[in-house]
């Protein structure tokens, strides 16, 4: 199980209001808000917004206090997906969680030149081809490289 298209999307549209480095905090305040008891969008908007006022020395806090005035909307979505993460098992959020985190090294490495250290290791397999464009286009080869050696 993956995270539903709706609730995917009621995600994103909350996060999109917020840069990088505010995302965890901007989340931490309606999850915050379900832990304290809340469970209807609204009650976890509403907690939410007065713990914002509270640590309003926060720029997350003062991004959320903002997009309350902006597009309350982004604010109810982002609070119908803390409702539904806290509904799941500690196991599924253990497997979500993983699988967000291998997307994302993936996505890394298809940025990253390859390495002189991935480069020697595909030479001495007795690659000849092109060079990788890519870390992962490296490690790809590389594991393919492997695979055909061991089932020789």
């Amino acid at each position: 199980m993956g995270i539903p298209n709706d609730i995917l999307h009621a995600r994103l549209a909350f996060l999109s209001h917020f840069p990088h480095n505010q995302r965890a905090t901007a989340t931490n305040f309606l999850l915050q808000a379900i832990r304290a008891g809340c469970n209807e969008p609204n009650q976890v908007v509403g907690y939410a917004l007065e713990t914002a006022c509270r640590r309003c020395h926060l720029e997350a806090a003062q991004t959320l206090l903002l997009l309350s005035e902006l597009d309350f909307e982004a604010l109810l979505a982002g609070a119908r997906w803390a409702l539904w993460w806290e509904s799941l098992p500690p196991a599924e959020k253990h497997r979500i969680r993983a699988e967000r985190e291998d997307e994302a090294i993936t996505q890394w490495r298809a940025k990253q030149p390859p390495t002189a250290r991935q480069l020697r290791y595909l030479h001495s397999l007795g690659y000849r081809g092109p060079t990788p464009a890519n870390r992962l286009e490296a490690s790809r080869l590389i594991d393919e490289l492997v695979e055909g050696v061991r089932h020789v």
